[in-house]
């Protein structure tokens, strides 16, 4: 697998943590800004960037009840949360590159009621949607 899968995640602490246990990436994003999370080598290792912004931040931390409590609450202070499923032998940062870009193509920020509803609609067969005809 070369490619990333993204999903909406719910706002559900204990999902974040099953999912980061499965090897996911947990994303959270507030506003403009975005939150990576991921759990390997016993420890949460999470990486921030605000999109436009030439670098971000990086830190680590061990995998301990305080520091879960802590992924926990990200849950309920994000607006959004996403997962992202990617072959580990993909460049970290060119997921979290990729992941960034299309979660702001698909939810841009600007109207927060339309960011929630996302509707993937398959052209029935043989029809030519009009933009296209």
């Amino acid at each position: 697998m070369d490619n990333i899968n993204l999903e909406i995640l719910p706002k559900d602490s204990e999902r974040v943590l099953k999912e980061l246990a499965a090897g996911k990436m947990v994303v959270a994003r507030s506003k403009n800004d975005f939150l990576y999370i991921l759990d390997f080598d016993n420890q949460f290792h999470m990486f921030s960037h605000t999109p436009g912004a030439p670098g971000g931040g990086q830190k680590q931390f061990p995998k301990d009840e305080k520091y879960m409590t802590s992924v926990r609450k990200i849950a309920d202070m994000s607006d959004a949360m996403y997962v992202a499923e990617f072959d580990k032998e993909m460049n970290i940062y060119g997921v979290m590159y990729t992941a960034e870009e299309a979660i702001l193509s698909m939810f841009p920020g600007d109207d927060r009621d339309n960011d929630a509803d996302v509707e993937f609609i398959v052209p029935e067969r043989g029809k030519i949607p009009p933009e296209q005809g």
